[in-house]
C-alpha cells in the first residue's frame, strides 16, 4: 500500500474578510500540494455557506482536457491499490508532477486496471459525472458505469430516488433502464469529488439496498472531510444495512469554519449584469449539429431522445470504446473550425465528459469546463476560487438558473458550447451576449441530437 511523503499541512484559507477556513491534511498518499487540488469560495446556499472547489475536475475552474482524465486514473489507482491490484508508482508520480506544473504536453496512455470481477461505477451528478465516467475508463472490462441525474426526464421509467441534503438541487435519482447493472456485482463505487458529512453516499446506499441488495460499497473521492461521528454513522450503517462499506480517497483530514459569508455579490466585478444588457442585438453563433448515433427514448416521453453515451442510462466498455473513436473523429473536425489560440470548450450540467474527450483532440490551447447550477459568490481576492460569473437560464427548463463562472475578459479566442441536443442562442441570450461582451467574437453551439428529435 501506498504511504505519504508530506508530513499533516495546516493551512488557513481567507474565503472573504470575516469568513475563513482552517484545513488540515492528515492522510495524502500521493504527496499531492493543496494549491493544486482545490480553493475555496462562499456560496449562496443556507444549508453549506461554503465551497470546497476543484481544481482537478474542470466544473468551476477551466482546465486542460486531459487534467480530468488524469486525475480519474490518481482515484483509480487508488481504488486498485485498495483492491490489492498492483499500481504503476512512476506513472502516478508523474501525473502528481503534471497537475503541479501544469505540463500536460509531456501526458502519455494511462494504463487500465485488470479487475476480474464485476463492478458498477456510479458517478455523483453534476459534478462528478466526467470524474466518474475518468475512473470507470480505467476498469472498463467486465463493469459499467452508471452517473445519477437531476434532470427531470418526461416519460415512464423505473429510478432509485435518494437526496443530497446539504445541495441547492437536493433531489437525484439514478434510472434503472436496465435493472441488470445492479445485480451480481463484487462491489459498487460511487464516485465524488468530495465528502463531508458523507450523508449523500449513505441515502443512496440505502435507497440501493431497498431495491437491489449488494455485498460491498467503495465510496471513491478525492477529498474526504469526515469528522469521527461521520465516521461513526458508516459503521453504524455497516452494521444496520449488512454490508461493507469502505471510503478510499486522494486526499483526507478536516477542517473548520469561522466567521460569516455574508456577502453581496453585486459588488464584486459586476458579474450578474443586469437584465438590459442582454437587450441588444445577438451576435453571430455558428451551430454545428454532431449525431453520436446511439440514443436512447424512453416510453412516452413523445419522442425525446437522449444520448446513450453519458453514463445517464448505463454504458459497458463496448461502449466506451465506440465513444472513444467517435469524439476523437469529431474533436479532429472541430480542430480545423478553430479561429484563434485560446479556446474554450464548454460542457453544460451533468454533460461534461463527451465535451471533454472531444476536446482533448482539438489541440493546443485549449481549456474545458462546465456551466453548473450551484450559485457561487464571485469575488476577486487572490486566492477565491471564483473571481467572474455570468448567469442564465435553462433553455428547457427557463425555471432552473445557470451559472458559468471564470471566464476571464479577453482571455479566449473561440468557445464551443456543448449541448446534447438542439440549443438556439436565443433560448440563452444572456449566455451568448455576455460571452461575446467579455471579448469572445467566436461562438459555436455544437449540439448531438438533432432538431427533429425534440418534442
Amino acid at each position: 500500500m501506498t504511504t505519504s511523503i508530506l508530513s499533516t499541512q495546516k493551512k488557513i484559507y481567507k474565503i472573504l474578510d470575516n469568513f475563513h477556513a482552517t484545513v488540515i491534511i492528515d492522510h495524502n498518499p500521493y504527496s499531492l500540494f493543496l494549491e493544486d487540488v482545490f480553493s475555496m469560495a462562499a456560496r449562496d446556499n443556507s444549508k453549506r455557506r461554503y465551497l470546497f472547489v476543484s481544481k482537478l475536475i474542470g466544473k468551476h475552474i477551466p482546465v486542460r482536457p486531459q487534467i480530468p482524465f488524469l486525475t480519474g486514473f490518481l482515484l483509480a489507482s487508488r481504488l486498485a491499490d485498495h483492491l490489492g491490484l498492483p499500481i504503476d508508482q512512476s506513472k502516478i508520480d508523474d501525473v502528481v508532477r503534471i497537475l503541479s506544473l501544469g505540463d500536460t504536453d509531456v501526458c502519455s496512455a494511462m494504463p487500465r486496471f485488470n479487475f476480474d470481477g464485476k463492478a458498477l461505477f456510479l458517478g455523483f451528478a453534476e459534478t462528478a459525472t466526467a470524474l466518474g465516467q475518468s475512473v470507470y475508463a480505467c476498469f472498463a472490462e467486465n463493469s459499467n458505469y452508471l452517473h445519477t441525474t437531476r434532470e427531470d426526464l418526461p416519460g415512464v421509467y423505473d429510478a432509485i430516488y435518494f437526496t443530497e441534503d446539504h445541495c441547492h438541487a437536493p433531489e437525484q435519482k439514478c434510472l434503472v433502464l436496465e435493472p441488470s447493472l445492479f445485480k451480481d456485482k463484487d462491489f459498487i463505487v460511487l464516485v465524488d469529488d468530495e465528502i463531508t458529512t458523507g450523508n449523500s453516499g449513505l441515502n443512496i446506499i440505502r435507497a440501493i439496498q431497498k431495491r437491489f441488495p449488494q455485498r460491498r460499497y467503495i465510496v471513491l473521492v478525492i477529498l474526504d472531510w469526515r469528522s469521527a461521528a461521520a465516521r461513526q454513522k458508516y459503521r453504524l450503517a455497516e452494521e444496520e444495512l449488512g454490508v461493507k462499506i469502505d471510503v478510499v480517497s486522494l486526499l483526507s483530514g478536516s477542517f473548520t469554519i469561522s466567521g460569516t459569508s455574508l456577502h453581496n455579490p453585486v459588488n464584486d466585478n459586476n458579474s450578474h449584469r443586469k437584465n438590459s444588457d442582454y437587450r441588444m442585438r445577438l451576435p453571430l453563433v455558428k451551430m454545428i449539429s454532431a449525431p453520436l448515433r446511439d440514443e436512447i427514448k424512453i416510453h412516452g416521453s413523445t419522442n425525446l431522445s437522449y444520448l446513450r453515451y453519458t453514463g445517464r442510462f448505463g454504458i459497458d466498455a463496448n461502449d466506451l470504446y465506440s465513444l472513444e473513436i467517435k469524439t476523437r473523429k469529431l474533436g479532429e473536425k472541430l480542430r480545423s473550425t478553430r479561429k484563434g489560440r485560446n479556446t474554450l470548450c464548454l460542457g453544460t450540467g451533468e454533460f461534461m465528459y463527451i465535451p471533454f474527450c472531444i476536446a482533448d483532440h482539438m489541440g493546443e490551447g485549449v481549456c474545458v469546463q462546465s456551466t453548473t447550477r450551484s450559485p457561487v459568490y464571485p469575488h476577486s481576492g487572490p486566492e477565491y476560487a471564483v473571481k467572474e460569473s455570468l448567469a442564465f437560464y435553462d433553455p428547457y427548463r427557463p425555471e432552473i438558473k445557470n451559472f458559468v463562472y471564470n471566464i476571464k475578459p479577453g482571455h479566449y479566442d473561440d468557445i464551443y458550447i456543448f449541448w446534447e441536443r438542439d440549443t438556439s442562442p436565443e433560448q440563452v441570450q444572456p449566455l451568448v451576449t455576455a460571452l461575446n461582451g467579455l471579448g469572445i467574437a467566436n461562438i459555436t453551439f455544437v449540439s448531438h441530437i438533432s432538431q427533429t428529435e425534440r418534442a
